[in-house]
């Protein structure tokens, strides 16, 4: 189960893959975070990216062979038909191969068939990628992509790319980014944070560290990142920001402290609702202003906590964040985080509104092979509450029993009456891994 969050961004959420079968290996793939040729989670959960409820995997396989020289890697998974979708059919393959010190150039295949039902036509979708990595040095790397996708129910043909190159020493960090998709780029079998955009991210920071061992600053690294976003189509303007942090300061005691702020520019020429509240359709201006400070988690007890104010498109939100995590012994460990929104006069109809996002956590581990885990959530957006409760057990290595419950509650009201919405699950699952 995902953990909720409260979107304020015009972008897609990225929501990171969890399950062990999907995580296993998983580096030999593409996986930068905007464009996502393969992506796991589409398969296995309803509507990939936007929801987590779960949809049965009949069967699956999957082959990976990897040397110091190349990495091979094949899947096929079936995920059976419900009332709302038929089944599915999902393939991959990828080859990687490595040359030079620490250089590598990779193609990936993906295809999708969406079986047909009673008011859906079957759909192929194809995905054809191509990127690479250059490393002249242990400091410099250039990394690019190359995507394409063909989707038969739409009829289009559709493409993305990344462009990666920047510096790492003693001294300083800069680099640059720019990563595009069409507008019909639609990989089956993959993410991506925006169609019709290109996203341009220029920046770096210097690199200051104490000369004396017991200084009470370890290191400071001051610096600015650009974020520029405009259409792929027609180069018309999104969205800029700056992310100015003159204060990121890492002590001697592994705690840190950041004071930032954000001048942004925005476009709005769509419907866009955070928080529920509609935004008004024009250009805006402004600046928030963020802090935050972390003790070293490493401890037994560690704390951490932000908050970031200003105006926030016609209004102003002002958004806090605390999390405490305790850990008196390895095979214990309980973490609790809330989150404020505090937003005033914005929108349409100069709304004010507060919402709250409550998470508890409590992690057991009998030893590294048996460990169980539970989390509850509470979202007053949607007035929703959520458990997980996860019992996994390797009984080989790389070979798992898990046993996972869910519940949502969601509050609402029937006419001018309270209703309470309930699901339940509970998922077993075994994986066998025999290694050749």
């Amino acid at each position: 189960m995902d953990r909720a969050v409260n979107n304020l961004s015009r972008f897609n959420v990225f929501f990171p893959e969890r399950r062990q079968f999907f995580l296993e290996n998983s580096g030999i793939y593409p996986n930068d975070g905007e464009i996502l040729p393969y992506f796991s989670r589409t398969i296995g959960l309803q509507n990939s990216q936007f929801n987590a409820e779960p949809v049965p995997i009949d069967a699956g396989l999957r082959f990976n062979d990897r040397n110091t020289k190349r990495a091979i890697s094949a899947m096929y998974v079936h995920q059976r038909g419900t009332d709302e979708q038929g089944g599915a059919n999902f393939g991959l393959f990828r080859y990687q191969k490595n040359y030079g010190a620490q250089n590598n150039i990779g193609v990936m295949l993906t295809h999708r068939y969406d079986q047909s039902t009673a008011s859906v036509s079957d759909n192929n979708n194809t995905t054809l990628t191509a990127d690479g990595l250059i490393r002249p040095n242990d400091q410099f790397q250039i990394q690019y992509l190359l995507s394409g996708s063909r989707d038969q129910g739409t009829g289009r043909y559709g493409t993305a790319g990344k462009l990666f190159f920047g510096q790492n020493n003693n001294r300083f960090y800069w680099n640059w980014s720019s990563n595009w998709v069409s507008s019909n780029y639609l990989p089956g079998m993959g993410f991506v944070f925006q169609n019709n955009v290109a996203h341009h991210n220029p920046g770096g920071y210097y690199i200051w560290r104490a000369k004396k061992e017991k200084a009470l600053v370890r290191r400071m690294d001051p610096g600015l990142f650009v974020h520029y976003y405009h259409n792929a189509s027609d180069g018309k303007f999104q969205q800029a920001n700056l992310y100015l942090f003159p204060v990121y300061v890492v002590f001697r005691d592994n705690s840190f402290l950041e004071g930032s702020l954000f001048p942004t520019w925005q476009r709005i020429d769509f419907s866009f609702a955070p928080l529920a509240i509609l935004i008004p359709q024009q250009d805006y201006f402004y600046t928030r202003y963020f802090l935050r400070y972390s003790s070293d988690a490493s401890r037994k007890f560690s704390v951490s906590s932000s908050l970031e104010t200003g105006p926030f498109y016609d209004g102003q939100l002002t958004t806090i964040n605390a999390s405490l995590r305790f850990a008196p012994i390895p095979n214990i460990a309980l973490s609790g985080e809330y989150e404020h929104n505090f937003a005033r006069d914005l929108g349409e109809n100069n709304t004010d509104t507060d919402v709250d996002l409550w998470t508890a956590s409590l992690r057991l581990a009998a030893n590294p092979r048996l460990q169980a885990q539970v989390f509850y959530q509470y979202n007053t957006l949607d007035r929703r509450g959520r458990w997980n409760a996860r019992l996994s057990w390797e009984f080989r290595p790389l070979s798992f029993v898990y046993l996972v419950f869910n519940n949502t509650q969601q509050r609402g009201l029937l006419g001018t009456d309270p209703v309470m919405a309930r699901s339940t699950g509970l998922i077993g699952k075994v994986s066998y891994m025999r290694q050749l």
